[in-house]
């Protein structure tokens, strides 16, 4: 059966990387994503790297929902979260990621990044100010 999630999850704790695929948002894969995403919370401190390089336009119902989510849950993402690194190699994406941004902050610590090295080294910058390794 082939792989219909929205997004890819790898859990190297204090870091989540999420890589999300060409596959368009359904009912099934969003709250997948969703579910997945919570499993952040059960960390003290943890901070994320999105790859957004292949992410198809989410339709309007999808991001209402996020929104809502992310309003439920800014509380623990401000305590717990220590940043979120974007990877969006295209200008365009990176503007749209920007002024979504400005519009609708998101409660900790963002950086839109042209790279994953560049996206690693902020995330690494800012773990090693909060002493935070990365665990084996």
């Amino acid at each position: 059966m082939e792989n219909q999630s929205l997004a890819i999850f790898e859990f190297e704790k204090p870091i989540i990387y999420v890589t999300f695929t060409e596959n368009t948002a359904t009912d099934e894969n969003f709250e997948e994503y969703t579910l997945q995403s919570h499993k952040a919370f059960e960390w003290e401190r943890y901070a994320l790297i999105y790859d957004i390089s292949k992410m198809q336009y989410l339709a309007a119902k999808y991001r209402i929902m996020q929104g809502k989510d992310l309003e439920n849950t800014k509380d623990k993402i401000a305590k717990q979260s220590i940043g979120l690194a974007l990877i969006a190699p295209s200008f365009l994406q990176r503007t749209i990621v920007q002024a979504i941004f400005l519009v609708k902050p998101y409660p900790s610590k963002v950086k839109v990044c042209k790279t994953k090295e560049e996206a690693t080294e902020w995330i690494n910058e800012l773990l090693e100010n909060e002493n935070i390794e990365l665990e084996k």
